[in-house]
Formats: C-alpha cells, structure tokens, sequence
C-alpha cells in the first residue's frame, strides 16, 4: 500500500504546473512560458508521460510567443514519445512543433515535410478535433510556399487553412487567410484579385474592430496605389499603416520584419520627386534589415534614385548591388528551396493519393465479391423456392388425379357388391365418404354428393388425359380441349345448353375455367392447364362468378357452377 502510494505521488507529479500552462496557453502563451520555465528544474523529476508534456507545452508556449524555436533540441525526444503514446492531438501537435522548429533553422522542405505529417495524424472525423490547429498549420504551410515564391501552391494552402477556420468558427483567421492571399495573388501578378482580397479583409477586420489589423491591410493597397501613381491615395494608406498597425516601437521606429514600409515610402518620395526622403526610407532599408528581399528592394530603389539625381557612379554601384542581391535572392528561393520543396510535395502527394486509390481499389473489390455472393445466394434461393413450388404443385396435382381414380374405382366396386354384399357395401361408403372429405380439401364447393354424375366423365380418355397434363405440368392440344367440349357437350347437355346462353359474354379462356371446375379440377390443375399464374386463374372465377350469378369473390363460384 505504501508502494502504491508513493508511486501515485510521482505520477501525479507537475499535474498542476502543466494544467495551470494549459489553461493560460491560448490567451496568455508568454504567462504560460513563463510558469513552465520556472518549473524547468523540477521538470527533470516528472514521470515520462509529464516530462514529455512540458517539454512540448514549452516548446508551444514560444512558439505562441513568436520566439525563435531553432535553438531547441529537445523536441526529437518528445516527438518520438507522443507518435508511439500520444492522442491524435498530441500527435498533430508535436509534428506541427517539430516543422516550426526547422522552419526556424531555414530548412523549408523539412518544415513542410513535418507539417504534412501533422495533418496525416489530425482526426478530423471526432467532433473534438482541433480544427483551429489544423487551419494555422496549413497558413504555416502557405507562408513556406510563400517564401519559395510559388503562389499556386500558397493558395491552395489558404484555402484550406480558410475551410478549417470555417469549420472551427474562428471568424478572424478565416479573414487573415483572404489577407494573406493578396500577397499570393500579388506574386501572381493578378492585381484585381490583389485588390478584391485586401480590401474586402479590411473591411471585415474593421467590422469586427481589429484597427490594427485593418491598418496592416494598408500596405498592400500602398504598393497598389504607387504602381498605379494613385500617390494622393499611396499616402494615405501609408499614414494609416504607420499610425494604426502597432508594427512600430515606442520611439517611432519600424520593428524589423515590416521593412516593406520603408520601400513603399521610398517609392513615394522617388515618384513625388523628393529624391533625398527617397534615399533615406531606401538607406533606412538597407541597414536595417537582414532579409534578401528587402536588401534586393532597398539596392533596387536606390539605383533608380540615384539614376534621376543624374549620380552615375552611386547608380552604377547599387546596379550591381542589386544585381548580386537578386542573383542571391532566386538561388536562395528559386533554384534550392523550390526545387527541393516540390520535389517532396510532389513525392508525398503521390504516395498519399497512391496509398488512397488503393485502398479504394481494395474496398470496390471486396464489394463486389459482396455483391456477388448474396446476388448467388438469392438466386439459389429463388430457384430452390421456385422447385419447391413445381413439386409440391405436381404432387398436389398427383394426389387429386389419384383420389379422383380411386373415388371412381370405389364407386363401380360398390355397384358391383350393392345386392348381395351389404357389409361390404357399408365398409366401400365409409372409404367413400373418407375420399369425399379429402376430395373437399381441394375443391371449394362442398356438395361432394352431387359429384356422381360429373365423376362418370373421369372414365373418359380426354379427361384422364387433362389430369395427366396436370400431373406432368404441360399444356394440352387445341384438339384435346375440343375433345373436352365435346364430351361436355354429350354428357352434360343441360349444363352446355345453360352456360351457352352466355357464351357472348364469355372469353375462350373463360369457358375453359367454367368446364374445369364444373369437371371438378382443382385451382392448381387450372393454372397448368391454361397457362396461368394462380392470382389469374382466382382473379377469372371472381370475375365470372359476379358476371353470372352476380355475386363478389371467388369462394362461391365452384358451387354455382355445379349447380348449373
């Protein structure tokens, strides 16, 4: 108990630390980083699973932060833990952490290559995914092919960070995601669709009063505005970026990832022909900032300046400045990072979509071989029920043909023995009427005692012979149902002569059924005799009992026929 106990208390050990870290992570990541490094020390005692949680809580508390992550190199253990322990969340994020730290160090195909791995692990069929994360790491993915200065593929990017946004009801990143597609559309050089997305982001980050934001949007509109020497509007959107967008220090200062500014307010200096303003925002550029871009822009300005001071020397000089700064510029982005990004875009979309048509591939063929096991199962049920049918239709059929014999034999033998042979006689009527009982089974009417006279017919070969098709399931000639009538018409004149008087009203197939029942065949012989469905053959003796004696139904129409 006591083991248990202690082991409780290391395992519960940092609960609280990485708890409290959680809860302050999305709203105050920097009160968050700040718990956790204070925690740093005693880290080193938590349990594994603790241990491997505050190492990536504190890897996303500065990433959250906007701190550099290339000088951390405790991330490879963590992200070996969670993808062999973790939720799916917790693999998402520890990949997603993992691409940020290389996108830091510079290596962009590496970066990419961790943030698609984050969206593989993401389960987005729980209702408790991280939709949010998942929209931030495909912006992460947009900003890398922005970089590469490849807009097709950046776009693509922002339109699903713009669907996951969506789906998480995150109004502001979905707004960031139309933003930052002008910049794609700018490198595209689509300047209409440049204009539609940054204005119409400024107008819903005003709505939803993000000045700041809004004001952000302005530099955008700025280099528009200078292309299209709109500098009136150019300056306006400047000021509005300077005084608005929080992207300067207290001192009045341009915070060093905005150095566009500068090249934006050198261009208007350059264009309203105030040269030496023009050469400070370009020099202001060029000190200040470390990225190639901006060391490209500042060069570019400055030759051009210098080339309207009619100054041939500084113009020639930062000619070739910009000259090196623009071949250093495309080798960095468009012969190395490019090829290589593309290339393993390129490989992992193919194995993805490779991996996924197989499996369809597989799912369609297991499908099919579905489909045509219970497509063979119904078959052989269907036959097996249609042979059930034919046999107990032909052992019916049989069984009345042989009582319908019998009943006959036993009647001659009872002529035979009826004057001398009382006791026999006796014995003969109660097989007789045990016959009967059963012949009533098969016929609808019940008066069995008036059946002498029509079985008097059974010793004739036509009507043997119709029960013998019965038996054997095939239908009669022409000939033998003329044979039939003809024996009707001998033996039962009175019945002929009384079913004649309707014969305008009655089909061929109709005189058939009334002879049949009137011979006393049964419903199952009919269908076989006439070549019909049992509804049929029921549907007709309903039809002719109500156009001959006016009655409903088929139950009372063997009776009236038979007393006809």
């Amino acid at each position: 108990m006591i083991l248990a106990g202690i082991t409780a208390c290391v395992n519960s050990k940092g609960e609280d630390v990485l708890a409290k870290a959680e809860r302050l992570m999305q709203s105050y990541p920097d009160s968050a980083l700040s718990v956790l490094e204070q925690a740093d020390k005693e880290a080193a005692s938590y349990s594994r699973s603790n241990r491997m949680r505050y190492l990536l809580l504190h890897a996303e508390a500065m990433n959250k932060s906007y701190l550099p992550l290339d000088s951390i190199t405790f991330i490879e253990e963590a992200l070996d833990y969670f993808l062999t322990y973790g939720s799916a969340d917790e693999r998402m994020r520890a990949c997603y952490l993992t691409g940020s730290i290389w996108r830091d160090r510079g290596n962009s195909p590496l970066a990419l290559q961790y943030y698609r791995d984050a969206i593989r692990e993401a389960d987005t069929t729980r209702s408790s995914c991280n939709y949010a994360q998942i929209s931030r790491i495909y912006a992460q993915m947009a900003l890398l092919f922005h970089e590469q200065r490849y807009p097709q593929m950046e776009l693509k990017q922002w339109e699903q960070a713009m669907r996951y946004a969506r789906m998480a009801k995150d109004t502001l990143m979905y707004i960031q995601c139309q933003d930052y597609m002008g910049g794609a559309y700018s490198l595209m050089g689509k300047e209409d669709s440049v204009v539609y997305f940054t204005q119409r982001a400024y107008k819903k980050y005003q709505k939803y009063n993000k000045k700041d934001w809004a004001a952000g949007c302005q530099i955008v509109m700025a280099d528009y505005y200078l292309k299209h020497d709109s500098l009136d509007k150019a300056k306006q959107a400047l000021d509005e970026y300077r005084n608005e967008s929080g992207n300067f220090y207290d001192n009045g200062e341009l915070i060093p990832d905005f150095g566009v500014f500068y090249f934006h307010m050198g261009e208007y200096y350059e264009k309203t022909c105030r040269l030496d303003s023009a050469l400070f925002y370009y020099r202001k550029l060029l000190n200040r900032s470390a990225d190639i871009m901006h060391t490209e822009n500042a060069c570019k300005g400055l030759m051009t300046t210098y080339q309207r001071m009619h100054q041939a020397d500084s113009a020639i000089k930062y000619a070739l400045l910009f000259a090196n700064a623009n071949d250093t510029a495309n080798l960095r982005n468009s012969a190395n990072e490019i090829s290589r990004t593309q290339a393993l875009y390129d490989y992992s979309e193919n194995q993805r979509i490779a991996a996924e048509k197989s499996d369809e591939a597989r799912k369609l063929w297991l499908a099919l071989c579905v489909c045509f096991l219970l497509l063979t199962s119904l078959c052989i049920l269907i036959y097996r029920h249609y042979r059930k049918r034919q046999a107990d239709r032909t052992a019916a059929n049989r069984k009345y043909t042989g009582l319908m014999l019998q009943y006959r034999q036993a009647m001659e033998e009872l002529q035979e023995i009826r004057s001398n042979r009382q006791q026999f006689i006796q014995q003969k009527e109660q097989e007789i009427d045990k016959i009967r009982q059963m012949l009533a089974a098969y016929q609808t009417h019940t008066h069995a005692d008036q059946w002498e006279l029509e079985q008097n017919l059974l010793q004739h070969d036509i009507v043997k012979r119709m029960h013998g098709h019965a038996c054997k399931l095939t239908l009669p000639s022409d000939a033998e149902w003329k044979d039939l009538l003809d024996i009707v018409k001998k033996s039962l004149p009175e019945f002929y002569a009384r079913l004649s008087t309707f014969s305008g009203q009655l089909t061929d197939q109709e005189w058939k059924v009334c002879l049949l029942v009137k011979l006393n065949f049964i419903p199952s012989e009919m269908t076989v005799l006439l070549g019909l469905s049992k509804q049929r053959v029921t549907n007709i003796r309903s039809h002719l009992n109500q156009k001959l004696f006016g009655e409903n139904g088929s139950r009372t129409f063997d009776a009236n026929i038979h007393h006809l």
